[in-house]
């Protein structure tokens, strides 16, 4: 099978798993009222957006390692627009991540000649930069290290467990969104003529590729979707941003989550996210402090070396959904 008729096959699949995931996350939103259970899920939608969008800048081969340049910068952008410009939060955080979709297409454009892991090199460089510009130059603007205080995506009045299940239903939905919007765009011509420069920059740009503009486009798209996790994030269950945001952390975390799912699949991110984030804390709470890092980073080496392909695919194949060229896609 061709690859673009085995991206027919997985283009007529992707419509019926997006609803499943609604109506599964429907179910749970239905039978689930603790509030702690919910807002772990909701942290799982948001971060799976967020590691859908480095999904997506890997896709056309650039891995980047500084991605919480895009989800702060999103969040700082969305929570100034709502506090100092009175945008409702709820169009504040589609309106700021303009500014990291920007910051995307920057960098792209000056690392042009540079992919994989010597471009990410780079990134992880600007994150340092944009924690310093937000703290110093800009901190007037920001609160420097102390930060700022979010607008609630929902107005006030509610109740907590009524917030709670709005939040989550907002990330469930934004969450499918992504999954939709990434899964359109790799499944479509130019998610092959990504592919292929993932795979051979110069065979692409023979075949009549534009690798230049595929590169610059997947990047302001990656920055863009962070940002909107960003945003989600400091409206919902932050409610308060900080240049803490810029931290390694934030900048592993969907490299980890993208690679335990399923790198350069839609649904790799999302099963990715919720394995890693779910056992996460069960280890926390079973066994606490040292000991759940241990077991944590343990289960993680396990994931990598014995399926480096990703849970989905594992999981697909099980269920004789994929052969082996999307294994081979995987890689």
């Amino acid at each position: 099978m061709s690859r673009a008729a085995a991206a027919r096959v997985r283009r007529r699949r992707t419509l019926p798993v997006a609803l499943a995931m609604l109506v599964a996350g429907g179910v749970v939103a239905a039978l689930v009222r603790e509030q702690f259970v919910l807002q772990v899920l909701t942290y799982v939608f948001i971060f799976a957006i967020y590691a859908q969008s480095w999904n997506i800048a890997a896709h056309s081969g650039q891995f980047s390692l500084g991605h919480a340049t895009f989800l702060g910068l999103g969040a700082y952008a969305s929570v100034l627009l709502a506090g100092r410009l009175g945008l409702p939060a709820a169009v504040a955080m589609f309106v700021g991540p303009l500014l990291p979709a920007l910051a995307g297409l920057a960098i792209a454009r000056l690392c042009l000649r540079l992919r994989e892991w010597y471009f990410g090199m780079v990134t992880f460089g600007f994150t340092a930069i944009v924690q310093v510009l937000v703290v110093e130059p800009f901190g007037g603007l920001t609160n420097r290290w102390d930060g700022l205080d979010a607008a609630p995506l929902w107005a006030g009045g509610r109740a907590i467990e009524t917030i709670a299940i709005l939040n989550y239903l907002t990330a469930l939905a934004l969450m499918v969104g992504s999954y939709l919007l990434a899964a359109r765009l790799m499944n479509s011509k130019s998610g092959l003529a990504l592919a292929a420069i993932h795979d051979n920059e110069v065979v692409a740009a023979v075949s009549g590729v534009n690798v230049r503009t595929h590169r610059l486009m997947a990047m302001t798209l990656s920055g863009y979707v962070a940002g909107v996790a960003g945003a989600l994030n400091s409206h919902t269950l932050t409610r308060h941003i900080s240049p803490g945001i810029f931290g390694i952390e934030d900048s592993i975390w969907p490299l980890l989550y993208t690679i335990a799912g399923g790198l350069r699949i839609p649904e790799g991110p999302i099963l990715g996210t919720l394995v890693v984030r779910v056992f996460w804390e069960w280890a926390l709470r079973a066994l606490g402090g040292f000991e759940s890092l241990v077991v944590i980073g343990l289960a993680l080496a396990v994931i990598v070396t014995t399926f480096p392909q990703g849970l989905y695919v594992l999981a697909a194949r099980a269920a004789g959904w994929a052969g082996p060229r999307l294994a081979r896609r995987a890689r």
